[in-house]
């Protein structure tokens, strides 16, 4: 059964958090990441809007985040969030927007190449999203101090 509900966007982050209905986000909409080790977690943040029509409020949903290699294959990573859509009176027949922000600090991506960033809703894969990982470049080394100025003759 088709509930009508939509993932509106799907988009990484450096950080992103909602507060009060608004979605804030550092470094949003990035399709590449340098990433320093491999071997460690890659820190990020996931921005999530979803569109519950009035006739999908007042029940239980499940939005899953999985993600899979360019291969197809799924990569050591899921987050399950349960959220339900409530019927203010003012609002009455109108579509809402759910705004989810998740924070994640556990994804350990396997090597640099190409990943699919997939939204589901009740089960359903509705949304999703690529990037690329590298390498991170390591930082130039800081600029050398100036010499000292040469002592009057």
């Amino acid at each position: 059964m088709d509930s009508g509900i939509e993932v509106d966007f799907l988009m990484l982050a450096d950080r992103a958090e909602v507060v009060n209905g608004k979605l804030y986000a550092l470094g949003a909409a990035w399709d590449r990441i340098g990433v320093s080790d491999f071997a460690k977690p890659t820190p990020l943040s996931i921005a999530v809007g979803v569109l519950v029509p009035w006739t999908a409020t007042n029940q239980p949903h499940v939005l899953t985040l999985s993600l899979r290699d360019a291969d197809g294959q799924p990569v050591d990573f899921r987050i399950e969030a349960n959220f339900v859509t409530g019927r203010p009176p003012f609002l009455n027949g109108e579509v809402q927007r759910v705004l989810l922000a998740i924070p994640v600090t556990s994804v350990v991506l396997p090597g640099p190449g190409n990943y699919v960033l997939a939204a589901a809703i009740d089960g359903a894969e509705m949304k999703v999203t690529r990037f690329g990982a590298s390498a991170a470049q390591p930082a130039p080394p800081p600029p050398a101090p100036p010499a000292p100025p040469a002592p009057p003759p």
